[in-house]
């Protein structure tokens, strides 16, 4: 979005960026940012409270009276905790609970990812079954295939994209949102208490076999002869708990 501001500002459309990222608004130096300390995904904080959106939105929409740019300000508040029925529907609510492996555990990422995929599957079809749709499926191929591209390029580097007329980069962006939401919407279909998004992710960065593959895909493409391929992993944005751990 900030490299787009650029772009609408040069065609004379003024704009404003809510950044999530502030190192990113700060090396791209959009004309106008407002920097907040929301999750990712979350660029106007929790859901169903109109009245913090409203102040949000109306900081953003007010550094469009600045003079002159660029302009980089932080929001001063963070947000609320989630609540209502937007906790109900969109929060944890118990981990998954992975049976031990009868034989021993698979030596490969492409192998353990693959028997992760199998235990979440059931629980992803309860989640179609419940909601009638699903945000998976950007990149129009089975699971089953998103896991064997990213579990090879996680074993040995990367592998030809399985997207036809589509680079092995722009196929790592699409199979990555794919498999993160495919997990997302599997957790939540799980019954229990509910929780928030923030514990969803970090249970797949601390816990999942996903999170572990997508970590090694990300130091694997980072030292990739394609300048693209590696742009396109290095710029993967994690979340605090998968900074700890990442290379």
């Amino acid at each position: 979005m900030s490299a787009l501001a650029h772009y609408f500002e040069s065609a004379g459309l003024p704009t404003t960026v809510l950044a999530l990222v502030r190192e990113h608004a700060a090396a791209i130096r959009p004309p106008r940012t407002l920097w907040v300390t929301f999750e990712l995904g979350r660029p106007m904080g929790a859901p169903e409270d109109a009245g913090f959106q409203r102040r949000v939105l109306s900081a953003a929409l007010g550094l469009l009276d600045r003079p002159e740019g660029p302009v980089l300000e932080d929001y001063p508040e963070d947000a609320p905790a989630d609540g209502g029925a937007a906790a109900e529907d969109e929060g944890w609510v118990c981990p998954v609970s992975f049976a031990p492996p009868e034989a021993a555990t698979p030596a490969t990422h492409a192998e353990r990812l693959a028997a992760e995929i199998a235990q979440m599957r059931p629980w992803h079809e309860t989640w179609k079954r419940r909601r009638g749709s699903s945000g998976f499926g950007v990149a129009g191929i089975e699971v089953e295939a998103v896991g064997d591209f990213l579990g090879a390029f996680a074993d040995d580097g990367p592998p030809a994209s399985p997207i036809a007329d589509t680079s092995v980069a722009d196929a790592l962006k699409l199979l990555v949102g794919d498999l993160m939401t495919f997990y997302q919407e599997a957790a939540n279909a799980q019954p229990g208490a509910t929780g928030s998004s923030k514990e969803v992710s970090d249970w797949f960065w601390s816990q999942t076999e996903a999170g572990k593959t997508l970590l090694a895909v990300r130091e694997r493409g980072m030292s990739s002869e394609d300048p693209r391929l590696a742009r396109v992993a290095g710029g993967m944005i994690l979340p605090h708990i998968a900074r700890e751990t990442a290379p």
